[in-house]
């Protein structure tokens, strides 16, 4: 098929190819909804799709976000990006997805690349805790903004859920059903600001209780029989606390397969939710970030920051605790 011009979408329209272009920047001014609403009507009819190099030439604008997750695999990231996309889309950009893998390394080539390809702003879920890995796209003046995770010191905005009181409504209710050995169950934690918030809050809570606290940390499902024997066999009514959804779930699948009643003999909780615990056993009481809800104020705030900078901030979008009967 014939690809349609501007000229031809502005001589169906009976405007200016400058006031076709007026109306795909969103740059109205004057013109009347008579005008837009005729323009939009041709637009959808002739199906004209405005070439975004073109229109990058002219304005000097990419319109392209790179947004760089740890773990594109994690269903946490699949609902963050869903959220971002939809709130930059309804703006006018695009997004280029990257996924970094949990590397270091694989995400600072990631990052380079985005910035070789003009994006105006990046969203980052890091890798790492530490700033300095990450101080050289604000060096270009590309603004910078934060998801899920802040690193040290704290420079740039970023936009998580409550870990602390999340975590602490949780096992404060918990702690009263007579634990007495508290198992927190993570991925490694060393990197990643939110876990050790999670597994720290649990500690403290439990300590503060008189009870024990046990951390272990898994890098792959195939770790957990071994490493989580010692608390089936235990006498002591023991709690385990999955410190995001992938974790839970692989504990979850370990306390079926080994047949473990669910909270008789071994209560679980933890982050995250997406309507899945509901459905297994009893329905296991968790902690429900909403990914969506995150991924769309990120990138409202990122736009904000293409227009002008602004101070650092830590913004903070609630969970949801959904209980039910797994404590």
């Amino acid at each position: 098929m014939k690809k349609i011009t501007i000229k031809e979408v502005a001589e169906e329209a009976g405007v200016s190819k400058t006031t076709i272009s007026r109306f795909l920047n969103k740059n109205y001014g004057n013109m009347s909804k008579e005008t837009k609403a005729r323009i939009a009507e041709v637009i959808e009819r002739l199906n004209y799709r405005p070439s975004k190099q073109a229109q990058a030439l002219k304005s000097k604008h990419s319109y392209l976000i790179g947004v760089v997750v740890a773990d594109i695999s994690n269903l946490y990231s699949s609902l963050l990006l869903k959220g971002i996309g939809s709130v930059l889309e309804e703006n006018g950009y695009q997004m280029i997805i990257m996924d970094a893998a949990n590397s270091v390394t694989q995400e600072k080539d990631l990052l380079e690349k985005l910035l070789d390809q003009s994006v105006e702003g990046i969203i980052l879920q890091p890798s790492s805790r530490q700033s300095a890995n990450y101080e050289f796209v604000t060096e270009r003046n590309i603004p910078l903004l934060l998801v899920d995770r802040q690193t040290e010191p704290e420079k740039w905005t970023s936009v998580m859920t409550n870990n602390i009181e999340a975590t602490q409504e949780v096992l404060e209710k918990a702690l009263k059903k007579g634990y007495e050995n508290i198992v927190v169950v993570s991925e490694p934690i060393k990197d990643v600001s939110t876990r050790e918030l999670r597994y720290q809050t649990v500690r403290k809570m439990a300590l503060a209780a008189g009870k024990t606290c046990k951390l272990i940390e898994v890098t792959n499902e195939e770790q957990l029989p071994e490493l989580l024997q010692p608390t089936f066999n235990s006498d002591k009514k023991s709690l385990l606390f999955a410190s995001n959804g992938r974790v839970l779930m692989d504990v979850l699948a370990l306390l079926i397969k080994e047949g473990i009643q669910i909270p008789e003999k071994i209560g679980i909780t933890g982050f995250d939710d997406w309507n899945l615990t509901e459905l297994v056993g009893p329905g296991v009481t968790s902690i429900e970030q909403p990914s969506k809800k995150i991924g769309k104020i990120a990138a409202q705030n990122l736009l904000e920051l293409l227009k002008e900078p602004k101070k650092m901030q830590e913004i903070i979008v609630p969970s949801d605790i959904r209980w039910r009967k797994s404590v």
